[in-house]
């Protein structure tokens, strides 16, 4: 179903005949001018009142059925006119998107060029021959604004006379003025580009006015559904056919549509079936050709001819030279393989092994990384006996100094030992050939044997209490490795529901959430337009003060096209439960106190689609205010801003 279709189903809800846009307003028309003339002559058969009451019946629908069409008509133009601009302004935001523009329509340029030439030859050979023709040929824009011809850069190229007289001079002077020539090539060089971006931006620029234009016409019949429901429920048809509300509500179609028909001759008509005439003819009349304007797209077969031309050229290339080079790559393969493998057995398989190991084994159970208990405890005894056969010989010790040495010995205290040595050193010759200076040397080389030892079986000690801490150290890299590429397979292969699935992907929920965006954005720039025209901040939205509480038209129509990007996504990807309850109509009471009835106004949804199609009727509803609906908006971001739009930037 087409977006401007549900909206049109939507909105016409409160409206009698919602079924009458499916009749022909002109043969409508016919019948009831019959009717009329059959006050005076009754060939139908007919009562006077029965025939009144088929006039009104007949009025109600034409009118309702060029409403309803008018509404449709107008939506789709505008839609059109913004998916268009929009797909410019896609095209305007890099240069390498309108250099690729200008790749696809060169081969339509050059047929115009041709065309033009020819047609110029015929007139005068030396028009075909200017620069300006040529130009103004391939880039068609440039015709109708010629002051977008000239590019100043190219009158700023000047050839420097170099002074002979002096050489350094002379190269400064060449030099700049290479290097002024190739600045200005290379300016020229992008002309083409140049003129492109011309082009792009004044076709959105156009599809702007465009959409800014119907959007206007589409406020403008939103904010008379209330009028024409009012209408429709009255019944206030004369039985010769006139009524002023029904001339009311023609004229006010027609200046909706068209603001300059109020110089026509049917605006200023009292008979309504001449102004339903006129709505029912420029009805049949009313279209948008935005090809023949030359503002859309061009076609696919024009987007497509460069792949077309030279995608199988550069598959075949790419498959000769795969064809060429597969030993090298295969040979690539294999080592990609021995690679991998390597990586899993050597830096995943074999250090997770060592860490279960290490939680496995206890620390009784592990020997020592540096020296070993029975090494140390060597060391200690060989200490011990040096130190005691040096006091039994010497020293002359009893065998309880010995003991009490060995206890000191124990203790790190070798002061007998030094001692001697301090006596052995006043003649170290002597002492040296007769005497203890070498056992005593000998002894504290010992000493400081095993004092290494007590630092080497600290550290010992350290490494093994952290050894299940060095384990993982080792075994991070490799198993952060495999997180990042495992996570980035697991995004690329099996999307999870949360983030590619769920409501169309997140591409369609950033497209929504500019959409939701720029609506509350009409909605706060509607009532501060002054402040925001000061500020410089309307850009392109051109919105205009309300003098009440309702929005302009114009705010009403970008409103509108903004609801229906957001109707569209949540009936294609909202989910919806199989059976709902019917939704029943309230009365509600508006901020300002006065009593309102809506039928976008349910407390019965029981889906989320249903629940923020509930909010989208409440924001397109013309009966409520801007206030009212900038808390619909705020509600909507309140609800559906972590479920709906969650996740998108």
């Amino acid at each position: 179903m087409a977006p401007s279709t549900s909206f049109v189903r939507d909105f016409v809800k409160p409206l009698p005949f919602r079924s009458a846009d499916q009749i022909d307003p002109t043969a409508a028309i016919g019948r009831l001018r019959q009717l009329k003339g059959d006050v005076h002559h009754s060939n139908l058969g007919l009562s006077q009142t029965t025939q009144s009451e088929t006039r009104e019946e007949l009025t109600h629908q034409i009118l309702a059925s060029l409403y309803s069409q008018y509404l449709q008509s107008t939506l789709s133009q505008a839609l059109e006119a913004e998916t268009e601009a929009q797909w410019w302004s896609d095209i305007e935001r890099t240069r390498w998107r309108v250099f690729w523009y200008l790749i696809q329509t060169l081969p339509t340029r050059v047929y115009d060029l041709l065309q033009a030439t020819t047609d110029a030859t015929g007139r005068s050979k030396w028009l075909a021959a200017r620069p300006e023709f040529m130009v103004a040929s391939l880039f068609p824009h440039l015709q109708q604004r010629p002051r977008l011809h000239q590019l100043r850069s190219f009158q700023n190229l000047r050839i420097r006379s170099p002074n002979t007289n002096n050489i350094r001079q002379f190269i400064q002077t060449s030099i700049q003025s290479i290097r002024d020539l190739l600045q200005t090539l290379r300016k020229i060089s992008l002309v083409p580009l140049y003129y492109t971006l011309q082009e792009v931006s004044l076709k959105k620029h156009e599809l702007l006015r465009i959409r800014d234009d119907r959007a206007q016409a589409l406020g403008s019949l939103v904010l008379l559904r209330p009028e024409m429901q009012k209408f429709l429920d009255s019944g206030l048809v004369s039985s010769d056919g006139e009524s002023e509300q029904l001339i009311h509500l023609t004229r006010s179609l027609l200046l909706a549509l068209n603001p300059e028909s109020i110089q026509d001759e049917s605006y200023a008509s009292d008979e309504p079936f001449s102004q339903l005439s006129t709505l029912a003819t420029r009805f049949q009349t009313t279209s948008l050709q935005l090809r023949t304007l030359g503002l859309s797209r061009p076609s696919r077969l024009t987007r497509l001819w460069p792949r077309l031309v030279f995608g199988p050229p550069l598959l075949i290339y790419s498959a000769y030279y795969l064809y060429s080079t597969r030993g090298t790559l295969l040979q690539f393969a294999y080592d990609a393989k021995d690679v991998v493998k390597g990586f899993v057995i050597d830096w995943c398989v074999k250090p997770l092994a060592g860490v279960l190991d290490t939680v496995k084994a206890s620390k009784s159970d592990q020997a020592g990384w540096l020296v070993t208990k029975e090494g140390v405890q060597a060391d200690y005894e060989s200490l011990e006996r040096m130190a005691r056969s040096l006091a039994s010989d010497h020293l002359r010790y009893t065998s309880s100094q010995l003991d009490d040495l060995s206890a000191r010995i124990r203790l790190g205290d070798l002061t007998p030992v030094l001692k001697l040595y301090e006596e052995d050193i006043k003649s170290p010759f002597k002492s040296a050939v007769g005497g203890t200076l070498l056992r005593t040397v000998f002894i504290q080389v010992q000493k400081a044997k095993v004092d290494l030892d007590q630092a080497l079986s600290g550290i010992d000690r350290l490494m093994k209490s952290q050894e299940l801490t060095f384990a993982f150290v080792g075994l991070s890299p490799a198993l952060a490795i495999v997180y990042v590429i495992g996570g980035y397979l697991r995004r690329m292969i099996w999307s999870s529901s949360n983030d590619k699935g769920k409501y169309g992907g997140p591409k369609e929920r950033e497209r929504v959430f500019w959409a939701m965006r720029r609506a509350e954005r009409l909605l706060v720039l509607d009532q501060s337009s002054s402040h925001a025209i000061a500020a410089g901040t309307l850009f392109d939205l051109n919105v205009t003060t309300a003098a009440s509480t309702q929005p302009s038209a114009l705010t009403t129509g970008l409103l509108i096209l903004s609801l229906t990007q957001l109707r569209t996504f949540a009936e294609r990807y909202l989910p919806s439960s199989s059976s709902s309850p019917p939704n029943h109509d309230v009365s509600v009471t508006s901020i300002d106190g006065n009593t309102t009835s809506s039928t976008s106004t349910s407390y019965s949804a029981t889906s989320l689609r249903e629940a923020f199609l509930e909010d989208l009727s409440d924001l397109q509803d013309p009966e409520l205010g801007v206030d009212q609906k900038r808390i619909v908006v705020e509600r909507m971001w309140r609800c559906w801003g972590g479920t709906v739009f969650g996740r998108v930037l």
